[in-house]
């Protein structure tokens, strides 16, 4: 171009700064530069005056028609335009003949773009096709912007565009992660899958990172390879900052890896442009995500508030409450725990999981090659000779997997309580067809496992079997060990035995109740305490958060999260949406203990009634065998004088002598019954005075009044007592055979019915010793560890209603602490029962 030409340059804008910016760019030139600062003006000009192009504003429009300026000046066709379209305006509408769109009204790009349009005649026409493809690549990629709110879809249409305009072999568009401090590749073109899948650039020492940090653009043409990340090189690059309000959001890059083209001034203008475009459309993009993820938030609480609240019974309103929390945090395992600030622990009311690993990579544990080798085995709690069971656990299935003999893995059952039966073979076998379809999904994965597919089949698993939860694991060829791989249920706890943390082994988690504060932990974060890395660990976790139960501002326990599956720290809107849940449940949880307390008082009362009635009844029994026992007496006493008056008389070599004495005994040991069952039914008064009881004898008077009751339903009764005499004991009269007269009745009641059965008394005494011990045992069934503490309690009873009234026991038990001694249980399941009674002897002058 000759410098004598003076050019007409007419900016149109109603904003004087960007005439001022437009003069200030193109004062070296000497062009003539004026401006038009209406609609109306500014086609008057070009209508009658020589204009040699034309900045126009993009928002400039008339206020009367609507119409923008732009569109008025197009179809006129009389100058050439140059459009600036400032951050966020929309230029769909703009179209050829337009020569060039700007974003920016920096000097360069102003002299650039006049340069481009008024260049001289030979270089203009040189030129002109690759600008107009430079431009229809600006309309198309602006109109196509507006149509999409899908930000993978906004960022593949702008680094598609990027190669477009500057001929790259390699376009990409890196966004943060805020938590980790990279720069991720979300969106590529010309990189292939294996380089994309690990594309990961720290933002501290990188070129990249240096366009992210300082909002400056890096242009490297051909200086050789350079290196973008490890083992990843490029012949020249092209890297501008992605700037939203003046700050970076991204980076827009284009590469030439293995081509000799170089990138320019020109192409970095361009792309800067470009990734003006691209900052709005990523913004627009992300607030309509947000907007979608706030609404599913919403929608999520609300449906979770609903089946919450769906049930007031505590059984089931705790796992619901769980599972709620599992699906709105996205996790794999929950529990809640109840705060006992006088023990200062935790005990787990409900702990539920839906927790899939990635193959190969679940919680690994021994397991013995006998469980293997088994159809299956069953682990009861007290069973020593075989694996521990997880705290809270009665019972555990153990259910290898084989497919042409070969043990592939193995499922896991867990019973809160004793299943009501055993599995039957039937139940086996549909649960190792579940457990082999489920191992067959997870080997051909690919490392990544299907959740939702695993994980319904272990939800067979529990609904085939009665489960409370179950766990499929993959064991390997040499069976040494096991990883869990799915992990399905819940179990609750409303009663003893339960799971307890003590909190004086996690300092984290008591700040949580103590201080109301949340714990937010992952596996390798630096930060983890002992104690959160102990609940990792034993939760199976790669990333824990616990909230306070807060209920009318006093803590009540806590809520425990874990993902099983990645380790990540809790962002905010995550424990938000857990703070909300949480609330909701303290008060659904509250409830719910309400009513189960109220339905829990009032079946206390029914029972109580029940037992009211009973009690009225065997008082009015005792009553009348008191008075059926004085009918007897007076005929008995008739019997036995006139016998010993005639044995005075008969000869002792009569026969009538020993018919006699036959009569006389018989006579004797009915008059003994009459006398004990006198006794037994005499109420004992509470002030009634102690005195020096022979232990053998009361023992011996219950087995003379008993026996043949015990002996007549094929059970055998045996005794060992000492032969000489024992110290006496001091007691009521009467209290002691209470005692024995229970113990012995109840081992009756427990062994009806089996074959073999036997019940024995046995008395031992060490000269000298302070206590008699009293031991009463049977063969029978056993008592249950779970309720082996609870037998002593008033009432308690496991027989059906109407059958017994859970005050023998008790009875026993005031009995020996009344007169200072003990009474202790032994029992297994299946194994029978002992009761050790420990009675102090009277010395001296005591």
């Amino acid at each position: 171009m000759s410098d004598t030409i003076k050019r007409q340059i007419l900016v149109i804008a109603g904003d004087y700064e960007v005439l001022q910016r437009t003069q200030q760019a193109l004062k070296p030139s000497g062009w003539m530069v004026r401006g038009a600062f209406s609609h109306r003006d500014a086609l008057h000009i070009v209508e009658h005056e020589s204009v040699d192009l034309a900045l126009v504003d993009a928002a400039l429009f008339d206020r009367l028609t609507g119409e923008y300026t732009i569109q008025a000046l197009q179809q006129s066709e009389r100058v050439p335009l140059v459009v600036f379209a400032a951050e966020g305006m929309p230029v769909d509408y703009v179209q050829p003949p337009v020569e060039m769109v700007i974003g920016g009204l920096d000097e360069r790009t102003i002299w650039r773009s006049m340069m481009a349009v008024l260049g001289d005649g030979a270089n203009h026409q040189i030129a002109l096709p690759d600008y107009d493809g430079e431009v229809e690549t600006f309309f198309s990629l602006s109109k196509s912007l507006t149509e999409v709110l899908d930000l993978s879809e906004v960022l593949n249409r702008v680094v598609g565009a990027a190669r477009r305009l500057t001929g790259a072999e390699e376009g990409m568009i890196l966004l943060p992660d805020d938590e980790a401090g990279r720069l991720y590749l979300r969106a590529r073109v010309g990189i292939d899958d294996e380089v994309a899948q690990n594309f990961r650039i720290k933002t501290d020492d990188t070129l990249a990172g240096q366009v992210f940090n300082s909002a400056q653009p890096v242009l490297i043409g051909a200086q050789g390879p350079q290196k973008v990340k490890t083992q990843y090189f490029v012949n020249s690059l092209l890297y501008v900052p992605i700037l939203l309000k003046g700050t970076a959001i991204g980076v827009l890059g284009v590469n030439n890896k293995t081509g000799d083209n170089e990138f320019t001034q020109r192409h970095l203008s361009l792309l800067s442009n470009l990734a003006s475009y691209a900052a709005v459309a990523i913004e627009n993009a992300r607030v309509h995500e947000e907007t979608l993820e706030r609404t599913r938030e919403l929608q999520t609480l609300v449906e979770a508030s609903e089946f919450v609240n769906a049930s007031v019974a505590l059984y089931e309103t705790l796992p619901n409450i769980c599972m709620q929390l599992v699906r709105v945090l996205n996790v794999g395992w929950s529990a809640i725990m109840e705060w006992l600030p006088e023990t200062s622990q935790l005990r787990v009311m409900v702990q539920y999981q839906h927790a899939v690993w990635r193959a190969g990579h679940g919680p690994t544990e021994e397991v013995r090659r006998a469980v293997l080798d088994q159809e299956y085995t069953q682990v009861n709690r007290g069973d020593a000779e075989h694996m521990p069971l997880p705290a809270g656990v009665h019972t555990m299935l153990l259910i290898p997997v084989r497919a042409d003999g070969q043990v592939l893995g193995l499922v896991r059952s867990f019973y809160v309580e004793a299943p009501e039966q055993p599995p039957s073979s039937k139940m086996i076998q549909q649960v190792k067809h579940l457990g082999l379809e489920g191992l067959m999904v997870i080997s051909t994965s690919n490392g990544q496992t299907p959740p939702a597919q695993v994980l319904r089949m272990v939800e067979n698993v529990n609904r085939h079997l009665g489960a409370d939860w179950s766990e499929l694991a993959l064991v390997p060829p040499q069976g040494k060990s096991l990883t869990v791989q799915a992990a399905a249920g819940a179990g609750v706890w409303l009663r003893k035995p339960y799971p307890v943390i003590d909190l004086k082994d996690y300092p984290d988690l008591r700040a949580v109740v103590e201080n109301q504060q949340m714990l937010n932990s992952q596996s390798n974060g630096k930060a983890a305490g002992n104690g959160a890395r102990m609940l990792l660990e034993s939760t199976r976790s790669h990333a824990i958060l616990a909230l306070p139960l807060v209920q009318r501002g006093q803590s009540n326990g806590l809520v425990l999260f874990g993902d099983t599956r990645y380790a990540r720290v809790f962002n905010e809107r995550e424990v938000d949406m857990g703070r909300a849940i949480v609330a909701q449940a303290a008060t659904a949880l509250e409830n719910a203990r309400l009513v189960h307390d109220l339905e829990f008082s009032l079946q206390e009362l029914k029972d109580t009634q029940d037992r009211l009635i009973q009690t009225a009844r065997l008082s009015a029994m005792g009553e009348l065998a008191a008075a059926v026992a004085h009918q007897i007496n007076n005929p008995l006493t008739t019997i036995l004088v006139d016998t010993e008056l005639m044995l005075l008389d008969e000869p002792q070599d009569s026969p009538n002598f020993r018919s006699l004495q036959a009569i006389s005994r018989a006579g004797k040991r009915a008059a003994s019954v009459v006398r004990r069952l006198l006794a037994t039914a005499r109420p004992v008064e509470e002030n009634a005075p102690v005195e020096p009881i022979d232990v053998v004898d009361t023992i011996e008077g219950i087995l003379s009044l008993v026996r043949s009751h015990i002996e007549q339903d094929h059970i055998r009764v045996w005794s060992r007592l000492p032969s000489e005499h024992l110290p006496h004991v001091m007691a009521v009269q009467g209290q002691l055979d209470d005692i024995w007269l229970n113990l012995l009745l109840n081992a009756h009641d427990a062994l009806i019915g089996q074959a073999g059965a036997e019940i024995g008394i046995e008395v031992f005494y060490q000269s000298g010793a302070d206590d008699i011990w009293v031991y009463v045992s049977d063969n029978g069934p056993g008592i249950p560890e779970e309720i082996q503490g609870e037998i002593f309690k008033p009432f308690f009873t496991t027989k059906p209603v109407g059958e017994g009234t859970g005050l023998g026991l008790h009875i026993c038990h005031q009995v020996v602490e009344r007169i200072q001694g003990s009474i202790s249980v032994e029992s297994a399941v299946g194994r029978g029962t002992r009761f050790l009674v420990r009675l102090p002897v009277k010395k001296g002058n005591d």
